[in-house]
């Protein structure tokens, strides 16, 4: 194993099953490489890292490896957007048209195809808990996707500058009644714009002097610098996909030029200490980037009537079945574990990314898991929860 600096480092505790599953995966060929780490408030419990970057050079996965984070980027956006509001820029429940006009003139498009005006705006809060009626084509279809695609709004992918892609998605219809249902979407991409209109700066450079300059985050960005691409790793399909090329190769990636759109909702990549030092920055109560108390309130359950996901018209997203799972700001959050299939306590919160990556917190515990591979579609295979329940027993539970 790889350490902080480079040196090998040998970690042992009760994390068997936790290096079995990782193993297991890179060996029988369904990952090319994969990394976990537990730390808690007495420091890290845990690391293993196994396989390559890429299968074509053979080149070994290290613990400073950078991967596309892809949705684990919502958080962080999260995290901005409350400064922010924590600032007085605005209030959770202020219309995003108070601030990005266009989406004043709010339709709602059913599954037809029929169009009729919203009775309710699209709220700040609605856009961090995936309520607002925004869609990603990527994840679901019917007209309206249909719509976004043929707009070129395609999540991260979308044409265009931050102005010009929240103005194309602002004219777009919604799917529902804003706060009435749950649907992952672009809502993370319009909060970005939001930081960049409420703060005066650039979204990327709000992030970057707000967020990673003062934790240290040297690694995380929307682009993979030249000096860094030999430490950039290869995303690959799932082998019973059809082929084991490359679906984005690390020397030739999209993500080694800076991006038109610095997507909010899966623009960035990092590395395992920079997003474990975002990670223990929201467990160890914001260490005076941002207040503790609006740490809580990310990742308290914000849907409607204390519903959790299921109640939200939600039983499976992303490979993954929802029940006992509610949703915070920006983050999900375990309300019963029983339920959610969790060994674990309730109130942990975290999130996930399209190629694999997840992470959360566990605040009973003082815990941070993390899991870093590269592959798609990630639902594919069920690591996650076995994944978190590994952790847990390594912890004791």
């Amino acid at each position: 194993m790889i350490g902080p600096k480079g040196g090998t480092m040998m970690l042992k505790g009760t994390f068997d099953t936790l290096d079995r599953l990782i193993e297991d995966h890179v060996i029988s060929g369904k990952l090319a490489g994969a990394m976990a780490c537990v730390v808690d408030g007495s420091g890290e419990r845990h690391l293993t890292i196994q396989g390559v970057k890429d299968r074509e050079t053979g080149r070994p996965l290290t613990r400073d490896t950078i991967f596309r984070i892809f949705s684990m980027t919502k958080p962080i956006t999260g995290v901005a957007v409350m400064m922010l509001r924590d600032e007085g820029k605005f209030g959770l429940d202020d219309p995003i048209a108070d601030y990005i006009p266009e989406f004043a003139e709010l339709e709602i498009m059913d599954e037809t195809g029929a169009r009729r005006p919203a009775t309710k705006p699209i709220l700040v809060r609605h856009l961090l808990t995936h309520t607002a009626g925004l869609t990603l084509p990527l994840s679901y279809e019917g007209p309206l996707p249909e719509l976004y695609k043929a707009s070129g709004l395609q999540g991260m992918r979308s044409s265009g500058n931050m102005a010009e892609v929240i103005g194309k998605l602002a004219s777009m219809p919604v799917g529902f009644e804003p706060g009435s249902r749950w649907q992952y979407s672009m809502a993370q991409e319009v909060l970005g714009r939001l930081v960049e209109i409420t703060s005066g700066m650039s979204f990327d450079r709000f992030l970057q002097q707000r967020i990673f300059d003062p934790l240290d985050m040297d690694d995380t960005g929307f682009h993979v610098p030249a000096d860094k691409v030999e430490r950039f790793c290869s995303v690959y399909p799932a082998p019973d996909e059809g082929s084991n090329a490359p679906l984005d190769r690390w020397d030739e990636s999209r993500f080694l030029s800076p991006p038109d759109f610095p997507s909010g909702g899966g623009g960035l990549v990092s590395t395992l200490d920079d997003y474990l030092a975002f990670a223990r920055m929201m467990a160890d109560g914001g260490r005076g980037l941002i207040a503790p108390e609006t740490l809580v309130e990310m990742r308290t359950n914000h849907l409607p009537g204390g519903r959790d996901m299921t109640g939200m018209g939600v039983t499976e997203f992303s490979g993954h079945r929802w029940n006992g799972f509610g949703f915070g700001l920006t983050m999900s959050v375990i309300m019963d574990p029983e339920k959610a299939g969790s060994r674990g306590p309730a109130g942990e919160y975290g999130w996930s990314g399209a190629a694999g990556t997840f992470f959360f917190n566990a605040p009973e515990l003082d815990a941070t898991a993390i899991l870093l591979t590269q592959y798609m579609p990630s639902r594919i295979y069920p690591i996650r929860g076995p994944f978190r329940n590994a952790v847990y027993e390594g912890l004791g539970r």
